[in-house]
């Protein structure tokens, strides 16, 4: 870990005082909010939604051929 001096106004140190927060770690926080997903971050981002998108076109396809079935198949356009 790299160690840098942050410099805070007084009010500031007030409230993480009140809080009992960890400024070290807000400001890692703060600065991971602001950064840039890496690619590995991206690539399990779309992984999950991948895996999450098969069930819901799972899940959705049965009721698909249950209201063809109840319907019937749709007009053409002939």
């Amino acid at each position: 870990m790299e160690r840098k001096n942050v410099t805070i106004r007084e009010d500031q140190q007030e409230w993480v005082d009140g809080q009992d927060v960890n400024l070290s770690q807000l400001v890692q926080d703060a600065i991971d909010e602001e950064m840039s997903p890496t690619n590995d971050e991206l690539a399990a981002a779309y992984q999950a939604n991948a895996d999450h998108a098969a069930e819901t076109n799972a899940e959705w396809s049965a009721v698909s051929m249950e209201a063809n079935q109840h319907l019937g198949e749709p007009p053409s356009d002939e």
